[in-house]
């Protein structure tokens, strides 16, 4: 069984280098129907990242992207994920009301609740990625937003999963 989905995933790869990325979008792989390839999930979570950084005129002190493994294997199918640092409140309560008007106002831009992705923090979800907003910490000098895209990559492999800063202009 693993052999075959070798062979699929070599395929798969062998497919979008010869004749684009168009083939894995429609093959079948690691039962994932319509892969992504590793810049379209990029592309899905740092989209997301930089439309909640506007939408909130968010103060970032640091942003990073990387692909992360959907399972504890570090198989695939991978996905993006990112991570947006933001200073802290004066207070756990103020930290408190402005994630609340943060969740509010990205509400108001078509982001829900998921009810199928549990955290500590708030989650909200809009386009297939997610964003929790985790309670400020005390022993953590920035509070963060992280975000979760589709486990539809299955072309990333272990080797290429480091990060990068995320840049907002």
């Amino acid at each position: 069984m693993r052999g075959s989905k070798l062979l699929i995933a070599a395929t798969a790869v062998v497919a979008a280098l010869v004749s684009g990325c168009d083939v894995v979008s429609s093959v079948k792989n690691e039962g994932v129907s319509n892969p992504m390839t590793p810049e379209e999930s990029k592309t899905q979570v740092v989209g997301a990242a930089k439309a909640i950084v506007g939408a909130l005129d968010l103060h970032v002190v640091e942003a990073y992207f990387w692909h992360s493994s959907c399972n504890d294997q570090g198989e695939p199918p991978f996905r993006g994920e990112a991570r947006i640092a933001y200073p802290p409140a004066p207070t756990f309560e103020q930290s408190d009301a402005e994630i609340g008007a943060m969740v509010q106002r990205l509400q108001s831009l078509g982001w829900t609740g998921d009810p199928d992705f549990h955290s500590h923090g708030t989650v909200l979800k809009k386009d297939s990625v997610v964003a929790v907003f985790g309670p400020q910490n005390a022993s953590v000098p920035t509070r963060s937003i992280e975000l979760f895209g589709e486990c539809r990559d299955v072309t990333t492999t272990k080797g290429a999963t480091g990060t990068e800063a995320i840049t907002f202009d």
